[in-house]
């Protein structure tokens, strides 16, 4: 049985959760059809793609964990009774360091949609820690879970220093520092939205950062000169494919505010799943990217997701790994002691 453990994001993946979408009568309650229609066309296009996606997973050895709402739809309303975003990018919201999976709660009920995965852990003495993040948000609520890359005994944190957030990741990088060499960033990036080091000694990397000999030196770095898949040719915060719904009005939008990112910002190139030192899942097809994998002996297997420009999620957006083989690295050992690192270009 997969226990909790993960130190990077190229070790063997062996346990993984996918997100999902709400079922289609999560929406009955939605008054405009307009709205609804937009709703239900996405939520379909995103099963058919997941189906496969998780299929993909599985045919390389992966264990797949999906989300339940058996809790029902009050349990994933907000005070307006507007739907909250369902957990189709878990990624943005748990993450697993070591061997402990950190978990901030999305929705106010405090409903786990992987309850049932959560209670196994447990069951099998597993760590999983529940975040406070309603009401007094502790420390760790202010991490941005896609912004940390994990890279064995080095963690790379991305964060806005002003406020309270400023100071609350700072004092949990302090606390991570004692087991971890932690590099702080302030550009505010998704990273796994700018890079991808697909395995030991390379990265590529988007047009958005181009420099890493201090955050990761003697690395090879794959720089795309642009994101020729990312946007569809849109201007806009968010796209969906094979329908246009110029109907769909700002004040409708507001309603799915929280759900839709800014697609213009994510580079889906590099938004990558690391499967094993063989194979990487990808999402927008890209000549150079495959090209470049081939090159390093592994195999790019090409993943659609036809909703990447309403989610504004990739492939390594959409999933949380929760179990990998391998121990606790140290990619550069005469880099120094555990302590934190500011790298303005890491």
């Amino acid at each position: 049985m997969s226990k909790i453990s993960s130190h990077t994001g190229w070790q063997p993946l062996r346990e993984v959760w996918l997100g999902d979408v709400y079922p289609d009568h999560f929406y009955d309650h939605v008054t405009d059809p307009r709205l609804r229609d937009l709703c239900l066309h996405v939520s379909q296009i995103t099963r058919q793609d997941l189906k496969i996606f998780q299929s993909c997973l599985e045919s390389l050895g992966v264990q797949v964990c999906r989300p339940s709402f058996v809790a029902g739809i009050e349990a994933f309303l907000d005070s307006k009774d507007n739907l909250i975003k369902p957990p189709i990018t878990p990624r943005d919201w748990a993450m697993t360091l070591g061997d402990t999976l950190y978990i901030a709660p999305q929705y106010p009920s405090m409903v786990q949609p992987w309850q049932t995965d959560i209670d196994r852990y447990l069951a099998n003495h597993q760590n999983v820690r529940i975040l406070q993040r309603f009401g007094r948000s502790e420390n760790w609520c202010y991490i941005t879970f896609p912004s940390v890359v994990r890279a064995g005994r080095d963690l790379y944190i991305d964060f806005q220093d002003s406020g309270d957030r400023g100071s609350s990741v700072r004092a949990v990088a302090q606390e991570l520092a004692e087991n971890y060499r932690v590099h702080l960033g302030t550009t505010g990036d998704h990273s796994d939205g700018v890079f991808c080091p697909i395995r030991p000694g390379h990265i590529i990397s988007s047009h958005y950062r181009q420099h890493y000999h201090q955050g990761w030196p003697g690395w090879h770095v794959l720089s795309l000169p642009n994101s020729s898949a990312a946007n569809n040719g849109a201007n806009e915060r968010w796209h969906v494919p094979g329908m246009h719904f110029p109907h769909i009005n700002a004040g409708m939008l507001d309603i799915l505010d929280t759900w839709i990112g800014d697609m213009a910002e994510t580079v889906f190139e590099v938004n990558m799943l690391v499967i094993d030192h063989q194979n990487v899942l990808v999402l927008a097809y890209d000549d150079t990217v495959c090209r470049h994998i081939e090159s390093l002996g592994m195999t790019p297997h090409l993943i659609d997701f036809r909703a990447r420009g309403f989610w504004d999620g990739g492939l390594h957006c959409l999933t949380t790994d929760i179990c990998r083989e391998g121990d606790l690295e140290d990619y550069w050992p005469d880099r120094g002691p555990n302590g934190i690192y500011n790298d303005a270009d890491n």
